[in-house]
């Protein structure tokens, strides 16, 4: 009886599966239809308050620079919190971390939602509710990509990181078209209140789950060892600590273009906050087809081609952005910008997950979150006073260049992810089999 009982529930999965295209499948699950719902409507909210809150910076102050600043708050948490938070991410169920996680983070855009309808706003309220906002983020990004293979399985999970990228950019279309009606129809203070609201959502998708414990080890060893094992582990893989090393290279030269955004818009193209808010739903609209496109990949070839080709692609789309003056160039390169760049970003992260075991999988995900989070720190202050001093599209152009060279270490990288081969061996683990 209990056979039959399994051989109907496996009859039902796949009948689910094929009625769900290739790009889609992920969502035959029920714990995964859950958080991809939830984290859509949290992460327009989300969207809406980066957009408001760099127009704001740059209102209240016209400085390039405070742009930088407001950038380096945000993610400097990320390079001195993640890694803790990878240990905890393997310590404790993740979607209690997460329940901690998503509720603490409503309580910040609520209270600048009120300074700013209040008008007694200033800088420093900015910046000390974005860098509160970067503890909570340095705990919850690691707990919330080594979540995904709770709800997925390892079958579905490099189709169900795709997908994420693709909530994540399509949320990057809405939120900030919305937030530039919001803005101009009655005002900034209400994106923030938008968003703190958002987050119910997602507290909402997750006490709804279905999860069970998965019986990790919870980890009774010293907790500053099981820290420096994460760090280990990654660096005696030479494909986990190449993929590091480019993703580094790119948050710090390439990515913090994101954070001089008000200012092209502004100073370059100008635009107010309706363009503003055009410019980063462009680059979201670029940004989710590049998504899709790796999230329907199912060769191991294609996924490393798409790992080159989008720091390439990438590159050239932002040399292109430094050039133009003309806002509807601007707005296209961004399209193509926003596709190459998750292209590297989606196939990165499914190349890690898929070859590291769940023990370490927080740990990595915390390395993962301290190197992108924990180099836009840098990033963002590096670009914000170059800006300042040589000028906006100079700034972009170096980085730029920098990130070319990053895309020819990535194509060695690819070589060796080619090459397959053993994880190194840690002890009390299993060897495991990398799929490349």
């Amino acid at each position: 009886m209990e056979n039959s009982d399994s051989d109907r529930q496996v009859v039902t999965e796949k009948k689910k599966r094929s009625y769900l295209p290739s790009t889609l499948a992920s969502l035959r699950h029920r714990n995964y239809r859950l958080f991809f719902f939830g984290q859509m409507v949290s992460l327009i909210g989300t969207w809406m308050q980066w957009t408001a809150q760099g127009w704001l910076v740059y209102k209240i102050t016209g400085s390039k620079a405070m742009l930088g600043v407001i950038g380096f708050v945000a993610t400097l948490p990320m390079l001195l919190l993640s890694n803790f938070g990878g240990v905890i991410a393997d310590r404790f169920p993740r979607r209690k971390i997460l329940l901690v996680t998503q509720t603490s983070a409503l309580i910040m855009p609520l209270i600048l939602a009120d300074l700013v309808l209040l008008e007694v706003v200033e800088v420093w309220h900015i910046a000390l509710l974005a860098g509160l906002l970067g503890v909570v983020h340095s705990f919850d990004m690691p707990a919330r990509q080594a979540f995904v293979v709770e709800m997925v399985g390892r079958e579905d999970l490099l189709n169900a990181i795709g997908l994420n990228s693709g909530i994540f950019n399509s949320a990057r279309i809405m939120g900030p078209a919305v937030a530039g009606i919001v803005m101009h129809a009655v005002g900034i203070g209400y994106c923030f209140m938008v968003n703190g609201i958002s987050y119910i959502a997602v507290i909402i998708a997750l006490y709804m789950m279905r999860i069970k414990d998965s019986g990790r080890d919870r980890q009774t060893g010293s907790f500053l060892r099981k820290l420096v094992a994460g760090f280990a582990y990654v660096r005696k893989d030479k494909r986990l600590f190449g993929i590091m090393i480019i993703l580094a290279i790119i948050s710090i030269f390439g990515f913090s273009y994101t954070r001089l955004l008000p200012a092209f818009a502004s100073d370059i193209f100008g635009v107010g906050e309706l363009g503003f808010g055009e410019m980063l739903s462009f680059n979201g609209i670029g940004a989710i087809v590049g998504s899709l496109a790796v999230a329907s990949m199912t060769r191991r070839k294609d996924k490393r081609e798409a790992l080159v080709a989008g720091v390439l692609i990438f590159c050239l789309a932002v040399t292109g952005f430094s050039l133009t003056s003309n806002f509807t160039s601007g707005i296209l390169l961004l399209l193509i910008l926003g596709s190459g760049m998750i292209m590297f970003m989606t196939t990165a992260n499914t190349m890690i997950q898929t070859i590291v075991p769940d023990e370490y999988r927080g740990r990595v995900m915390g390395v993962w979150a301290f190197v992108f989070g924990g180099s836009m720190p840098v990033g963002s202050l590096a670009v914000g006073f170059a800006a300042e001093q040589v000028g906006l599209a100079l700034t972009v152009k170096v980085g730029a260049l920098v990130c070319a060279f990053a895309a020819l270490a990535a194509s060695v990288v690819s070589r060796k992810v080619s090459e397959g081969g053993r994880l190194p061996r840690t002890a009390g683990m299993p060897p495991v089999q990398s799929p490349y």
